[in-house]
């Protein structure tokens, strides 16, 4: 009886092996679960997309520049206008962090004399973190008073050769059409 028992029990087993194989088997290997998962974690890490040299982006001051405060190597910041899209895909974000420097910065002086102010933008950080050098420059120059001022000290009176010219100024909120100065692959959203 222990015999006949077994040989029932190891048939049993075989058919429960043979069943859980066939159901094994009879399931597509990626359940519509796994699919959705696996597409989600590609959006997260994005899709390659080229951003060509020479790609257009417009950047706003965030604070006033003058020629009477900044001096030359003074760090200064911008923020990106508008997402920069290519083929539908997001490569540098509305509100990046535009990196920049001041090149020159002279005040205004006597004689109707203005400020010079110059300034260079250097890099913006992609969707994916990456730096993305720049090129652009924005020059200001205040209002050269100087001839106008020597012919009215001629005509008037010397007093007007004090008059003092105008600082060459950048008001926050200024837009600033620059460009990317590098071909750059980035992982885009």
């Amino acid at each position: 009886m222990l015999n006949s028992f077994s040989a029932s029990t190891i048939k049993f087993a075989r058919a429960i092996a043979i069943a859980l194989l066939l159901t094994v088997f009879a399931y597509p290997l990626s359940s519509p679960i796994t699919l959705a998962a696996t597409a989600r974690a590609r959006s997260a890490q994005g899709i390659s997309i080229a951003v060509p040299d020479g790609t257009e982006l417009t950047a706003i001051t965030t604070e006033e520049i003058s020629s009477k405060t900044a001096v030359e190597n003074d760090p200064i910041t911008f923020k990106v206008a508008d997402d920069v899209v290519i083929n539908g895909h997001t490569v540098i974000a509305k509100d990046a962090t535009v990196k920049g420097i001041v090149t020159e910065s002279e005040k205004s002086g006597r004689m109707g004399k203005s400020g010079r102010l110059n300034i260079r933008v250097e890099s913006v950080t992609a969707v994916d973190g990456q730096p993305v050098k720049l090129r652009a420059s924005k020059s200001g120059k205040g209002g050269d008073k100087t001839g106008s001022v020597i012919a009215l000290s001629l005509l008037v009176s010397p007093l007007f050769l004090l008059k003092k010219g105008k600082d060459a100024k950048v008001k926050a909120g200024t837009k600033i059409k620059i460009f990317t100065d590098e071909a750059k692959t980035v992982q885009a959203k």
